[in-house]
């Protein structure tokens, strides 16, 4: 049906299918893996590894040498590598690129005495990338989530700071937040450089699905109920039209029905996912909703 359109843009990043295929390349050699923590956020991507054979361990304790283990996506601390290292534990670093980068300039600045701000959340949870990347800092590291989180550098003078953000961070808060940011320091004589690291990935999937979104009478976001970027993705075509937020595909008329939704044979409907999900998912929902508009 021409009126159900999937995102041009959507789904998998290249940092965690990078980190999903490695994984499955192990199995298929025969090698017994384990992924240092959730792979993705999202169960169904997890779920379909754990049929292949992977096992998934939160405790560094518990991993063993006899099993490969795999960083995941989000990238770690250095000193979950150096404990790899240490028991003699072979593992696969598949931390995503962007987040590699971010962690040797958080270093390299934080070497030469700046103190690091980092926007990304941590107030609920510390999302595991902000984990990650705080353990690369060796000075002060200041998070910033919101706008009371940024009143924090009022008690700074004379000192001298590098700004990153999550990669999956919201780009319309970072821009406003760096703005005050930037306010209060120079107020304060202190020097900052930005590195605005949010993910190219992030800001297409986010800029397709809005065109989508603009054109639509409903939109249908679908990833982990625990994945930062599938949230405010939410929260971005929820501002645009009606939309609803699924886990699982075959949820979606419960959702809609919850929502207050009805949809018919008229009815726009554009599909989008996070950078966790497969965009075969959306493939399987487009098909889901057209058998079920046609039974109708």
């Amino acid at each position: 049906m021409e009126n159900i359109k999937i995102s041009t843009v959507c789904g998998l990043c290249g940092g965690c299918l990078r980190a999903i295929n490695t994984t499955k390349e192990e199995l298929n050699k025969g090698n017994s893996v384990t992924i240092f923590k959730e792979i993705v956020h999202n169960k169904n991507v997890n779920n379909s590894l754990a049929m292949l054979g992977a096992k998934t361990e939160d405790d560094i304790a518990k991993l063993t040498p006899d099993n490969i283990a795999i960083i995941r996506a989000h990238g770690e601390p250095p000193q979950t590598f150096e404990y790899l290292q240490d028991k003699g534990i072979e593992y696969r670093d598949c931390t995503c690129p962007n987040v590699s980068a971010i962690h040797k300039k958080v270093q390299e600045y934080s070497n030469l005495g700046y103190k690091i701000i980092l926007l990304g959340k941590h107030k609920t949870k510390m999302h595991p990338e902000v984990l990650g990347t705080v353990g690369w800092c060796n000075t002060d590291c200041v998070l910033v989530e919101d706008e009371e989180d940024i009143s924090k550098l009022q008690s700074y003078h004379n000192d001298k700071f590098y700004l990153v953000c999550q990669t999956t961070f919201n780009m319309q808060k970072a821009d406003l937040y760096i703005d005050k940011i930037n306010e209060i320091l120079t107020q304060n004589n202190c020097e900052i450089v930005v590195n605005k690291s949010i993910c190219s990935a992030q800001k297409l999937i986010n800029q397709h699905s809005v065109e989508l979104a603009k054109q639509s009478d409903i939109m249908i976001v679908v990833g982990g109920k625990n994945s930062s970027n599938s949230i405010e993705l939410y929260k971005n075509m929820s501002s645009i039209c009606p939309s609803i937020f699924i886990e699982n595909i075959f949820d979606y008329t419960l959702a809609l029905k919850e929502a207050g939704l009805n949809i018919s044979k008229s009815t726009k409907i554009g599909l989008t996912a996070g950078a966790s999900t497969l965009k075969e998912e959306l493939v399987e929902l487009k098909d889901l909703i057209e058998k079920d508009i046609q039974k109708a």
